[in-house]
């Protein structure tokens, strides 16, 4: 499909620097692709409520901008992790958790605590942040 090929591959375009964590960042990029998908609904003749385009992307076997960023983050967290991307300082920045005694319920992860948005969001701070929240993570 072309829409994969040349527009969603800009929007992906470096989004384990940059992932926008404000709404406003976020529903600009996923504009692009509610544009794309309501021409393609129009052009196929795809039934959907207006402004509800999941049955638009279900039928072109889509998945959200939101998803695929945090998909692809998680990836490249693990794979950070289990060696196959080569780079000690960024394996560095991660803060393993490890208990003192059994916990029931525990993070992979310590995230540090940061005085702005700016900081909080960092690259790997943010991907720390979605794979506590990942129950899969550890399986």
């Amino acid at each position: 499909m072309l829409y994969c090929a040349f527009v969603r591959s800009i929007l992906e375009y470096g989004v384990v620097v940059w992932d926008p964590y404000t709404a406003y960042d976020r529903n600009q990029i996923e504009r692009v692709q509610r544009k794309f998908l309501n021409y393609a609904a129009f052009t196929l003749n795809i039934d959907h409520i207006p402004h509800d385009y999941i049955p638009v992307m279900d039928r072109l076997g889509l998945s959200t901008l939101v998803d695929r960023r945090q998909a692809t983050s998680l990836n490249f967290l693990r794979q950070l992790i289990d060696g196959k991307i080569d780079s000690p300082e960024l394996l560095s920045f991660i803060n393993l958790k490890v208990p003192s005694t059994y916990i029931r319920h525990t993070y992979p992860f310590l995230i540090p605590k940061f005085n702005t948005n700016y900081l909080e969001n960092q690259p790997i701070v943010r991907m720390m942040r979605m794979k506590n929240n990942d129950p899969s993570f550890l399986n």
